[in-house]
């Protein structure tokens, strides 16, 4: 699969980066695009149909109290057959209700990026000697999503709150060996990519992802882990992604 768009912008978490070097009918023929919901134009406003724990209540009011953030995430996912795999780091930027930029920073792709502000389409460039050309592209195109198949707007915390709450399935919450709250949920159906489990560890500071997990089975297939987060950055707005 050929490489695109990039936005070599810094401004301050995977799911979906414009410039995949999988060939196609070795990744998206098994790992479709990860599903999207209607909500998620504004991540985090799905009605709940799980029951809830208390640490999820408390991920919900930190997600309830952030207007904007900006995050590195760096990703490892591998297709649900091990044969192949992709590493990544990304510089994230997400300004509600729905807007995002998203550059890829390290690992296939170095350079390429995306901005969406809702929609059907993103708006991006690859890095190097073809930066300079502009493209929008759907943003479920091969181009514009990970090795996984994921899309821009599942790229949110708000993203895995709506999901944990509204698609069928059991919320649990456990700790870990470092004492840190983790949230799974086990959805009633495997999604179209396969997908049976996927763990939140959340930050004890401010109940919020450092972690996310996802897994086929028993194995593990992708791990994101979120850092240098700022909240409520001062001054920033959709317009300016």
């Amino acid at each position: 699969m050929s490489t695109l768009l990039s936005k070599s912008i810094r401004v301050g978490v995977t799911a979906v980066m414009l410039a995949s070097t999988v060939p196609v009918g070795q990744a998206f023929a098994q790992a479709t695009p990860r599903p999207t919901t209607a909500a998620i134009a504004a991540p985090g406003s799905m009605s709940a149909v799980n029951k809830s724990t208390p640490a999820f209540d408390a991920f919900r009011k930190a997600w309830d109290g952030i207007t904007n953030y900006a995050e590195t995430i760096t990703a490892h996912e591998t297709t649900n057959d091990g044969k192949s795999t992709q590493d990544r780091t990304y510089d994230y930027t997400f300004v509600k209700p729905n807007a995002v930029m998203i550059a890829i920073t390290g690992g296939p792709g170095k350079g390429g990026g995306a901005v969406w502000h809702g929609g059907s389409t993103v708006k991006g460039h690859q890095g190097g000697f073809l930066s300079g050309i502009k493209l929008t592209i759907a943003k479920n195109d091969r181009r514009a999503v990970s090795l996984r198949g994921d899309q821009i707007d599942v790229a949110s915390f708000g993203y895995e709150l709506d999901r944990f709450a509204s698609v069928p399935g059991t919320i649990s919450e456990s700790k870990d060996s470092a004492g840190d709250v983790v949230l799974t949920f086990v959805p009633t159906a495997a999604d179209e990519t396969g997908i049976t489990k996927e763990m939140l560890t959340l930050s004890p500071a401010n109940n919020l992802p450092v972690k996310h997990e996802a897994f086929v089975g028993t194995t593990r297939v992708k791990i994101e882990t979120f850092s240098k987060i700022r909240l409520n950055v001062p001054n920033l707005v959709a317009n300016d992604l």
